[in-house]
Order: C-alpha cells, then sequence, then structure tokens
C-alpha cells in the first residue's frame, strides 16, 4: 500500500515539474484575470527578449482585457514535453501555448487538446490579417492543408565570412556555389612548417538543418521526403536517394572536403570564428547578435547567401526557428480567446520588429518593413537584411522535413557526414548509409506507432 502511495505522489511532482517549472503548479484562472501559460524555448538574450514580448502584453492589452501571461522556460524541445504529458494521458498539465520547432507539428497535430490557428482566424476577437505574414513562414507550420501553428521566431541559413581575410587572400566576392566555397576553401587555408592546418577556410558540422537548405534548394525546389516532405501527410522515406539530389549535393561537397580547408566537426563554432580560427563559418541568422558581440571591433565580417548546390538553383533556404501552437486543455472558449490575443500580439508588426532588434530573428509579419525606423535600422545593420532578402528570395515550398524523429535523422546525416569528410566513408557508402538508415528509422517509427 505504501509501495503505492509512493508512486502516484512521484506522478503527482512529475506533472507539476512538467507544468509549471521547478516547483509551481499550472496556475488557475481567477474571475477577474486570466493567466495564460507559456511554454518557450528560448535562453540566454533570446529568453530576455521573449519575457519582454510577455511584460509588454501584460502591461498594455493583458492589462485592459484581464489576462496576464507567464513565460515559463521548459528547455530546447517542448515536442517531447508534450509527447510524455500526452503518452500518460495527462492532457490537464498541458500548457495554454508552446513554442515548438516544425518537426513537432505532426505529433501536436493528434491531440484533441490542440487548437489551431485556422480554427482561430474565424474567431470573434480575430485582429490578425493572416495575408500580412510571411508565406514561406506559414508554409513551415502548415500540415495537411491546415495552419497548424503560428510562426514567431524565423532564422535562416547563411555564410558568414571575415572580409579581412578574404581580402587578404584575393577574393573580392564571397562564394555563391558549393564549387566556388571549395575554391576559396584552398586559398584561405594556413598550414604550418608540421603541415597541421592551422586556419581553416570552412568550419560547418553538415546535419539535419543544413541538409534540408542543400537539398530543397535545388533547381525551384525539392522536398527531403515523401507526402512534400511530411506536409501533406506523415513523411514514410526520404526522397532525396530516388531524386538524385543527395548525389547532386555529395558530389559538389567533395570538393570542399578535397580543398584541405575544412574542418567538417563543430566545437565552439561562434568563439573559433571570432578568433580568426575559421574564415568561414555556415549558420543561422540567429547568431548574428552574437558574432558581433564576440568579434566586436576586432575585424570586418558580413554574411551572404547559403552558396548554391548548382549555379542555376532558384530555392533559396528554408525557414528555421520556430512557431507557438495553442491548447485547450481545460476545454474553456475563453481562455482559449485569452491565449490567442497574446498569440496575435507576439506577431504584430512593432513587437516582431523590435523581437527582431533584439533577437536577429526575421521579423514574421510583412508590414514590418513599413515601421518607422526601418530603414535605419537595416542601413546600421545589413547583415539582418541580408537574412531578410534571403527568406524574401526563396520558394516557400523549399522547407524543413516534417520528419518526426528529427534527432535520429540528425544523427544518421552528422556521423556519415564526419566519416565522408574524414575520408572513413567514400562518396558511395556515405550516401547509400544516409538513404537507408534514415529510411530504416522512420519505418521503425511507423511500426511502432501504427
Amino acid at each position: 500500500m505504501k509501495k503505492t502511495l509512493v508512486i502516484v505522489l512521484m506522478a503527482m511532482l512529475a506533472a507539476m515539474l512538467f507544468a509549471g517549472g521547478a516547483s509551481e503548479a499550472k496556475p488557475e484562472a481567477s474571475a477577474n484575470v486570466r493567466t495564460v501559460e507559456f511554454w518557450h524555448t528560448m535562453s540566454g538574450v533570446n529568453a530576455t527578449a521573449i519575457e519582454k514580448i510577455a511584460t509588454s502584453f501584460n502591461e498594455t492589452i493583458g492589462k485592459e482585457k484581464g489576462i496576464v501571461v507567464k513565460a515559463v522556460f521548459q528547455g530546447n524541445d517542448n515536442s517531447e514535453k508534450l509527447k510524455t504529458l500526452a503518452q500518460a494521458n495527462d492532457f490537464k498539465n498541458f500548457p495554454d501555448c508552446a513554442q515548438i520547432a516544425g518537426a513537432g507539428i505532426p505529433s501536436a497535430y493528434t491531440y484533441e487538446q490542440l487548437v489551431t490557428v485556422e480554427e482561430m482566424l474565424g474567431a470573434s476577437n480575430t485582429t490578425l490579417d493572416i495575408n500580412d505574414i510571411e508565406p514561406n513562414m506559414l508554409r513551415s507550420y502548415n500540415y495537411a492543408g491546415e495552419q497548424i501553428g503560428m510562426p514567431v521566431s524565423c532564422s535562416a541559413l547563411l555564410l558568414y565570412y571575415n572580409e579581412d581575410m578574404l581580402k587578404e587572400a584575393g577574393i573580392d566576392n564571397p562564394p555563391s556555389t558549393i564549387a566556388e566555397l571549395a575554391e576559396d576553401c584552398e586559398k584561405l587555408k594556413i598550414v604550418n612548417e608540421k603541415g597541421e592546418v592551422e586556419r581553416y577556410g570552412l568550419n560547418v558540422a553538415i546535419r539535419r538543418y543544413q541538409m534540408a537548405n542543400y537539398i530543397g534548394s535545388q533547381g525551384d525546389y525539392n522536398f527531403f521526403g515523401d507526402n512534400e516532405g511530411g506536409r501533406l501527410a506523415p513523411m514514410t522515406k526520404v526522397t532525396f536517394g530516388e531524386d538524385g539530389t543527395l548525389r547532386n549535393f555529395l558530389t559538389e561537397w567533395e570538393k570542399v572536403i578535397k580543398s584541405g580547408g575544412y574542418k567538417p566537426t563543430e566545437d565552439d563554432i561562434n568563439e573559433e570564428f571570432a578568433l580568426g580560427i575559421h574564415a568561414m563559418v555556415n549558420m543561422s541568422s540567429a547568431r548574428i547578435g552574437k558574432i558581433k558581440a564576440l568579434v566586436g571591433d576586432n575585424f570586418k565580417w558580413n554574411v551572404a547567401p547559403n552558396p548554391k548546390v548548382n549555379a542555376d538553383d532558384k530555392g533559396g533556404v528554408a525557414v528555421g526557428g520556430s512557431c507557438v501552437v495553442m491548447f485547450n486543455p481545460d476545454k474553456d472558449d475563453e481562455q482559449v480567446a485569452a491565449t490567442w490575443e497574446f498569440v496575435q500580439y507576439m506577431v504584430s508588426p512593432e513587437v516582431q520588429f523590435q523581437f527582431h532588434k533584439d533577437t536577429g530573428y526575421i521579423p514574421v509579419n510583412k508590414k514590418v518593413y513599413e515601421q518607422p525606423g526601418i530603414d535605419e535600422w537595416f542601413s546600421k545593420n545589413p547583415a539582418y537584411k541580408v537574412a531578410v532578402d534571403a527568406i524574401h528570395a526563396s520558394n516557400p515550398n523549399v522547407q524543413e522535413p516534417f520528419d518526426i524523429i528529427n534527432w535520429e535523422i540528425d544523427s544518421i546525416i552528422k556521423n556519415h557526414m564526419v566519416a565522408f569528410a574524414e575520408g572513413r566513408e567514400t562518396l558511395d557508402q556515405c550516401h547509400d548509409g544516409i538513404v537507408n538508415e534514415c529510411n530504416e528509422k522512420l519505418a521503425a517509427y511507423h511500426k511502432a506507432n501504427n
């Protein structure tokens, strides 16, 4: 009897930890004030920025309408926490809204408590014009033809480069293709008397995120897997082996490897770039603020669009980042309406402009570019404009996949790409290993989950 009691108490404690942080249970709505619980995944300066949004909402619209948003950091993967609660049938401890990555959308779609953005567009308190939201960002969180999440923090993959080093090496412009990237890596590398590389031309670990960009960008656009990369229905296999896009990428990337100026693993990519250990790095636009702070006035640096696989590719970059999804765990429509007020506030032009300046994330609302001070901001911060232009020039169909088992796919790609770069695998072995193992993992997942 005592053992059973202990188990029950432990389960109750775990639910409380998930729902409210270290020791608080989910707050109850009072008669006069409704508390909206918002789970986020931001840390550092980004956490400060997201909490600033909650505070400003509470002091304005929230104060007017009797709504208080409680922002709670829940680590970097809310999808897994939601999945754990769902598996325990503990939906009462779901938050009112949560920040999740795109790969978590298919799982969120299965929860009865989910309230989609599509549903809320017809709500009586809707003030948002969905046409003001960037189309490729909306596409990132659309599943089975329905808008599931609201894009909030979005980014683009960019090439960061040390202008001083490129100039010294006689390189006038950053590379626009992988072939040019390989040529520049060879020019930029510095080898000491012992034959050791002291400065690399490029540092990046090719993982799922980078691969999604290099696959998706080819031609007009391309999909990572079947069912449009998992957006029409669950993705059951990768298709980049069938259509030749993976082989195209690997063939070009082999040139980078053979340059001798490429480091295929990442230790501290931000710090090493700032210290001049690498001339170029491949990272999200969300790192611009961090690099700016680390480099300071030590050298001139800039960013450029991600290099193309082929010179005539038109697809562009995939939208990175995350969205906010809504839930109705208590079957309380007024609570949902209060949550929707906050979600709409998060993507308003004024809020998105400030969030962009605080974090470097690309604005999701097109009306940000009509805000006072926008031209002056981009004039002083041209790197941010490169990221914005990259998104605007991209096809909305270039997206990260809804692969559900994204961490396993990421590990497979990372491991094989390192083995390829280090000469432990041939191009064919790398290609077949990625395709076969990804498909095996996807098949096993679907078999286990019916």
